[in-house]
């Protein structure tokens, strides 16, 4: 038998933050040409991951299984942005453009 549940609205925006933060990131990234506007996207990114983390724990607490889910986008945002900073800061060093 299928249960119907109905989702709870902390969960659907956990989902919704860490999809956006994902989007956004990439937007800023691939986008933009300049380093700055790179800065802008990674950091909204990083926020939105963070939020979606957040707001994930809170629905997972209360049994909903999109908070999961949320966690998991928000935890994918933070693991990239964090992998990019380590690379780029390594390139910046080595060829001396700040």
């Amino acid at each position: 038998m299928i249960e119907n549940r109905q989702h709870s609205v902390v969960g659907i925006a956990s989902v919704i933050s860490g999809i956006l933060g994902l989007i956004l990131y990439f937007i800023g990234f691939f986008f933009f040409s300049f380093v700055d506007n790179r800065l802008y996207g990674m950091i909204i990114g990083m926020i939105l991951g963070i939020l979606a983390i957040i707001l994930g724990y809170f629905a997972k607490k209360d049994g909903d299984n999109y908070g999961t889910y949320g966690m998991f986008f928000g935890m994918a945002v933070l693991i990239i942005v964090l992998i990019t900073i380590l690379l780029t800061t390594i390139t910046s060093v080595e060829t001396g453009y700040y």
